[in-house]
């Protein structure tokens, strides 16, 4: 390194910090790790008020055939709901999931436009690991309320033509959703029974309004040159509303009938189908959601950045006076939580400096080098950072706080050596020093996945720090030391020889004692008892499973359900109920309310004063007493005590289950009602009914069971029934309509036909009042009988197998249960045609069995090797190994007397004090074989080796401040690795003496 010169070292160094300086901004920075990369893909879809067999057959069957042929996939499997669906794919072990999601992703691409109308573009996603944390693919880190003086369905319109389209571009956003407000339709209603009358059916007023107000049709096609051409029939879209008597519907024995004879028409408020609301205020809402692995503060900063670029730019916005609050984001939320990692950080920084000052006898030059190169270190870090790509959160912080201490005990031992011999020897005790380090940490790679996840980007920052600290400490800290022309005055301490010279002959004493092979024997004894003792002591004060997801904020969630018939505007009037009782308590931060079809959600969060004393669970018990005045919902209540609260009744427990499984689900559900029938005949199995396995509890529906007898007696078509009833029943959409308005604007507005009684006619009149087909009435009884059932709203697949099962109790012993299950099912195997199948149902578990503490004996193996090549001795290096479990015995009793929970922060911290320990023990074994004398050897090393220990000991002592259920990683890691390393100075003065063959001194 002589040729290098230190002005260009030292320029060179200036150069990169100033470059890690600016990239500081550009980290990329969050409350989680990101997912790794897994071997699951999922396609997500919609298609609005679509059956859940209508979804199967139309939309999830055709992506499974698609994603199917994919080379890569193993296996596919699918579920199908009301509305929407999803496909989870399963790629093989060894597939590379990038090529597999690219390939999947463009055949979706080309495919879309071959799905039916209505279906929304499948969206792809997954490819990570599951940790068993939350789940969901994306999250809202945006909320903009939105407020004009103009009607709703305008701000509405505005933000989403304006606002929606730019910010679903930038780079990290998933989406975006506008919510609130309702904009006005055009009510058409009719008479069913008059309709009846004329022979008419609600299809024909449809059909008739959309060919008059501008429907597209294709007349034909026509072939010119060779090539065919659609020929369409376009019509005007220009409609006076108020002139109803000009669309005419059909012409009955010689005479136009016209629409005006048949409906009354309004301009009514759309009545929404989905309610969101922040603070119980119904307005306009501005929702922004990111993927779940993007950077949260960057995306949100281009978001802001986009929003006051468009809103003080755009006319539109400035003429129409609105005004947009931000009412959430969660990126302000993770910076306040960064900047008090970043605080404990740097408290942690300014105690190991002072402890560098102080030990050095306060010499400012000295702490001015020291400073200087753990500047360099963190910015170089940083650029590291940004070029690798790794994020920021709780977990990495972690790392680069446990990593300073490091740091300044090598930045210490170069600058004390080069100051007094001028070359850089000391690089190589250093290297060995962060090589075992480094082995230590690279044993997190092969735990299993909810362990690696949160301890990888620790390992990494760790290593990337301890790497970027040896280029200091072999470039930067020399030249520091010569251009400050630094002269080391002996190591500062203030000693008294007296007591010095009486601890050396006692430890001299100790030393020659343990060279006896009996006392020897005694001590080893004595030692492994203490090992096996605070082990067992370890074992016992542990939970059964240690490693358990990080707990969430604490929040109460508050949800409702209407039973069948029920309505989401009935709902939403009950949800409000609850709204106003929270609008009372100003302990309440925040409180988001969704109301849908499948129900409603009500997320209560707290303030922070609040959170920690007895509000909550006083807020969970008057929220209870409230639901319970509230009748016609079924309620559920937790988040904040364990035991919650639910009225949903469900008496009707089924102690047995067939599950039958097959390729057409049409044919499967007949199969699984011809079972029932056939179990319905034993007196002994009752409460029989057809589930669908993980979806037991689906909403109620009514069905029709048609007499296909009586229908072919009386000469009556079920198809005609159907058209009839719905009629009578459903209201249906129609073409939008351009209305004039009186100030000569045109409005364009969706127009709904609506039979007038729909409200009253009930399941009573259903089955005893007469409906007019053609030309006769008939009675709908006489011919079908109408029951209830579970509506099948989700329809699962796994490897293009349908599933239903059959549910029932059997009134016997458990053994003639066992014969009777078993003949049905050999029964049906034997009957079922190919492709159809009894299966047999089983529950799988989850235990963790802590395989992965047998990974610190990899540790152990590779700290070994290391010290092998660096000693030349498979003995010394065993010493050197042995330090392991030794030093382990402070950890083990200090979670045994504090009771601190182990988790993931212990075991970071096992894996820390596994390398740590053997540096102290490397230094004393490395100056015995320079100097051969035990004891001279153990008193040059020995103030350094306390001097690590103690600065590592303090730069964990700001972690202990917030406590355990605050930051419980950071407690349990700071707890940990201070009991052990405080206690591992005991096994390096006793230990490394007794399996020592020294000679008598």
């Amino acid at each position: 390194m002589k040729h290098i010169s230190t002005f260009t070292v030292l320029l060179t160094m200036v150069i990169l910090m100033i470059i890690g300086v600016a990239l500081v901004p550009r980290l990329d920075i969050a409350s989680e790790p990101r997912k790794e990369r897994g071997s699951t893909l999922t396609v997500n879809y919609w298609w609005q008020g679509a059956a859940a067999k209508v979804v199967e057959q139309n939309v999830t069957s055709k992506i499974e055939a698609l994603v199917s042929s994919v080379r890569g996939v193993e296996r596919v499997s699918s579920v199908s709901e009301f509305g929407s669906g999803h496909v989870e794919i399963q790629l093989k072990p060894k597939a590379d999931v990038s090529a597999v999601k690219f390939e999947i992703a463009s055949i979706l691409r080309q495919n879309s436009s071959k799905l039916p109308k209505g279906v929304s573009y499948p969206t792809l996603s997954g490819g990570e690991i599951d940790t068993g944390r939350d789940n969901d693919d994306i999250q809202q880190i945006l909320s903009y309320q939105v407020n004009a003086d103009m009607p709703d369905e305008q701000i509405r319109r505005l933000t989403e033509m304006e606002l929606k389209n730019v910010i679903e571009k930038i780079d990290g956003v998933h989406h975006v959703e506008v919510t609130g407000g309702a904009g006005r339709y055009l009510e058409l209603t009719y008479d069913a029974r008059q309709l009846a009358n004329y022979g008419l059916y609600a299809s024909d007023i449809a059909t008739a309004v959309g060919n008059f107000v501008g429907h597209e049709n294709v007349v034909g096609t026509i072939r010119v040159r060779g090539s065919q051409i659609f020929v369409p029939l376009l019509l005007s879209s220009s409609f006076d509303g108020s002139r109803l008597e000009t669309v005419p519907v059909k012409t009955i024995n010689g005479k136009i009938v016209y629409l005006n004879n048949l409906v009354s028409s309004e301009i009514k408020q759309r009545k929404p189908d989905y309610y969101y609301r922040v603070n119980g205020m119904n307005t306009i809402y501005l929702n922004v959601y990111t993927d779940k692995d993007a950077s949260i503060v960057r995306t949100s900063g281009r978001v802001k950045e986009t929003m006051d670029s468009v809103i003080n730019h755009h006319d539109r916005f400035s003429n129409s006076r609105l005004h947009f609050l931000l009412v959430y984001d969660l990126a302000e939320k993770e910076l306040s939580e960064f900047d008090t990692l970043v605080l404990r950080s740097a408290l942690t920084l300014a105690i190991l400096l002072l402890f560098v000052w102080l030990s050095s006898g306060r010499s400012w030059k000295y702490l001015g080098i020291i400073a200087c190169t753990l500047a360099a270190n963190i910015l170089l870090a940083v650029i590291a950072y940004w070029i690798l790509d790794i994020r920021l959160h709780p977990y990495s912080m972690a790392g680069i706080t446990v990593s300073l201490g490091i740091i300044i005990d090598s930045t210490i031992v170069m600058v004390d050596h080069y100051s007094y011999y001028h070359d850089r020897r000391a690089f190589l005790g250093i290297l060995a020093a962060m090589l075992t380090t480094v082995g230590a940490l690279v044993v997190v790679f092969w735990l299993p996945d909810y362990l690696r996840h949160d301890l990888r980007d620790f390992s990494v920052i760790v290593i990337v720090n301890l790497s970027i600290a040896l280029f200091v400490a072999l470039l930067f800290a020399p030249a520091l030391v010569e251009q400050s022309r630094y002269r080391a005055h002996g190591n500062g301490y203030i000693t008294n020889a007296r007591i010095k010279v009486r601890m050396t002959r006692i430890y001299r004493r100790y030393v020659n004692l343990t060279q006896h092979k009996v006392w020897r024997w005694v001590l080893l004894a004595l030692t492994a008892g203490a090992f096996t003792v605070s082990l067992i002591l370890f074992i016992d004060c542990m939970d059964f499973n240690s490693f358990k997801p990080k707990e969430e904020e604490k929040k109460l969630n508050i949800r409702a359900q209407m039973p069948l018939g029920g309505s989401v505007h009935e709902l939403n009037d009950k949800v409000s109920e609850v709204e106003a009782f929270l609008s009372q308590f100003k302990e309440i931060k925040r409180y988001e309310t969704t109301v849908s079809g499948w129900g409603a959600m009500i997320m209560v969060e707290f303030k922070d004063e609040a959170l920690h004393t007895g509000f909550p669970y006083f807020l969970e018990n008057k929220t209870i007493g409230k639901v319970i005045t509230i009748g016609g919902a079924d309620w559920s209540i937790y988040g904040v005590s364990e035991r919650g609260f639910s009225n949903s009744l469900n008496l009707q427990y089924r102690d047995h289950r067939i599950v039958i499984a097959g390729y057409d689900y049409d044919r499967l559900y007949r199969f699984a009602e011809n079972m029932c029938r056939y179990m319905s005949q034993n007196n002994r199995i009752v409460d029989i009914t057809i589930e669908t396995p993980g979806h037991e509890r689906q909403e109620d529906e009514l069905f029709m069971e048609y007499d296909r007898k009586a229908l072919a007696l009386d000469s009556v078509n079920v198809r005609d029934i159907h058209q009839s009833l719905g009629s009578m029943l459903s209201e249906s959409p129609c073409e939008q309509i351009e209305l004039h308005q009186k100030n000569g604007k045109v409005m364009k507005i969706d127009a709904v036909i609506k039979p007038t009684d729909t409200e009253d006619f009930d399941l009573w009149k259903l089955e005893n009042s007469y409906i007019k087909i053609k030309d006769r009435s008939i009675r709908p009884s006489d011919f079908m009988k109408i029951n209830k059932r579970e509506a099948k709203n989700c329809i699962p697949r796994e490897n293009q197998e349908y599933i239903l099962g059959v549910v029932f109790n059997i009134i016997g012993s458990y053994n003639y249960a066992s014969r009777c299950i078993k003949q049905i099912k050999d029964r049906y195997n034997n009957m079922f045609p190919v492709g159809f199948r009894c299966v047999d149902s089983a529950y799988e578990f989850y235990e963790d069995e802590g395989t992965q503490y047998w990974l610190i004996g990899l540790v152990a193996i590779i700290i070994f090797f290391i010290c092998a090549i660096l000693f030349e001795s498979l003995y010394q290096s065993l010493v050197i190994i042995l330090l392991i479990p030794t030093s382990m015995i402070g950890l083990f009793l200090t979670y045994y007397v504090t009771g601190v929970p182990f988790g993931t922060g212990g075991f970071a911290a096992m894996v820390m004090l596994s390398g740590l320990t053997v540096n102290a023990g490397i230094y004393i074994i490395c100056e015995y074989r320079n100097c051969g004398n035990y004891l001279r050897a153990f008193n040059h090393k020995v103030i350094p080796i306390f001097l690590t220990i103690f600065s590592t000991v303090l730069g964990m002592i700001p972690f202990l401040i917030d406590g355990a259920d605050e930051q419980p990683f950071w407690y349990s890691l700071a707890v940990g690795t201070i009991g052990g390393l405080s206690f591992s100075i005991i096994p390096l003065v006793v230990f490394i003496p007794l399996v020592m063959r020294l000679k008598k001194i």
